[in-house]
């Protein structure tokens, strides 16, 4: 039987020709497939332990009545302000809340927000029932913007979304931060705030 015949035991040649590269192709292609859908799933991974440590150290914000300390805005820095807000407050609504600045019905403070996981798109919204609130996207680097600062000192952070694993982000101003505690979409939670220096 002349060589890569087809004979009685074995694989023909001509099925190997292709089934091997196919094969190889096949392998490669699940491959991808599950590096897309640990990739594109993203999200966080955070522990029950760090959950606790985050929600520990929110209670203990909230007990120590004073605050997290933040800087108001001074009237020279309010340009820089309103460029420091996200896309999500329009050009509108910011000359709305420079009329209120100026009018002395509104203070601005400045706070730096980041996600401390991974940065997959989880986002906040800082509120408060007299003023506009102004919605961010948290990402690794640290990210500084002007909040409005509402007149008893309350703000209302809600978890707007979830890029898989928990709303994971960290607040700070100064010297102060704080690792805020793991959120869903539609969870709310005060912040106490202070202006402090």
């Amino acid at each position: 039987m002349p060589p890569g015949g087809s004979g009685r035991s074995g694989t023909p040649s001509g099925e190997t020709s292709w089934f091997k590269p196919l094969a190889a192709v096949a392998v490669m292609l699940a491959a991808a497939a599950g590096a897309y859908f640990i990739f594109a799933g993203g999200g966080d991974t955070v522990s029950e332990q760090q959950k606790q440590q985050r929600m520990a150290g929110y209670q203990t914000l909230v007990a120590s009545g004073t605050g997290f300390p933040v800087r108001l805005v001074g009237a020279q820095e309010l340009d820089k302000a309103f460029a420091s807000m996200p896309d999500t407050v329009t050009k509108q609504t910011q000359e709305k809340m420079r009329q209120e600045v100026n009018q002395g019905r509104l203070q601005l403070a400045w706070v730096t927000i980041w996600d401390t996981q991974s940065e997959d798109g989880d986002v906040v919204r800082f509120e408060s029932s007299a003023s506009i609130p102004v919605e961010v996207t948290a990402l690794n680097r640290k990210t500084t913007l002007a909040i409005p600062y509402p007149s008893d000192g309350q703000i209302l952070v809600t978890g707007v979304k979830d890029g898989g694993g928990g709303i994971t982000v960290a607040l700070e101003s100064g010297r102060a931060s704080i690792d805020w505690p793991t959120m869903a979409p539609g969870d709310q939670m005060k912040l106490p705030l202070s202006p402090s220096f």
